[in-house]
């Protein structure tokens, strides 16, 4: 969760001042909203948010699909919004983040194709799934305490997960006063 912060507000500083946009912490602040568009889009359209070792569902549908930044990013070049070039690519992040750690991947072509990816996943750098493989992992290996044993014990994801907050954190102090 915290990655999509940062990554967000990393697309929004970073290519913000190549389009020579003022940067502040308005603005580094909407870079980590768009990050997280997505997650916020998913638990809207379902209406639950499932805090259990199916909380992956979340990411069954468009809004963590590429077809969804690219959508925004044709609308961005039609219009000549240099802001929607901007808000795509940070949504854009979300679902290559969610292609590590947590979870059992992404549906990165849903709507055209139901098969999730996953990155670095036991010895394999790929792991293409169908839904029932995921189901069956999930059920398997997955986690009902998930958030306390990810984010509260030690572990590489968590400590990958808090750095990236920190890391945002920082930006938005760092921004804000030099």
């Amino acid at each position: 969760m915290f990655i999509h912060l940062l990554a967000g507000s990393l697309v929004f500083l970073l290519l913000g001042n190549c389009f020579g946009i003022e940067i502040d912490r308005s603005y580094i602040l909407l870079g980590a909203f768009f990050g997280l568009l997505p997650d916020i889009i998913s638990y809207g359209l379902s209406r639950t948010a499932t805090l259990n070792k199916w909380a992956h569902t979340h990411r069954d549908n468009f809004s963590h699909s590429v077809f969804f930044p690219l959508i925004i990013l044709l609308m961005a070049i039609l219009f000549k919004s240099q802001f929607a070039i901007l808000a795509s690519l940070a949504m854009l992040t979300h679902p290559f983040c969610d292609l590590y750690g947590i979870g059992w991947g992404v549906k990165l072509f849903y709507p055209l194709s139901d098969k999730s990816y996953k990155l670095f996943y036991n010895g394999k750098v790929l792991s293409v799934w169908n839904q029932r493989e995921v189901n069956a992992e999930a059920m398997i290996y997955g986690d009902n305490n998930w958030i306390k044993n990810i984010y509260f014990k030690p572990n590489l994801v968590g400590a990958f997960e808090w750095v990236s907050l920190v890391g945002f954190i920082f930006i938005l102090v760092w921004n804000s006063y030099f």
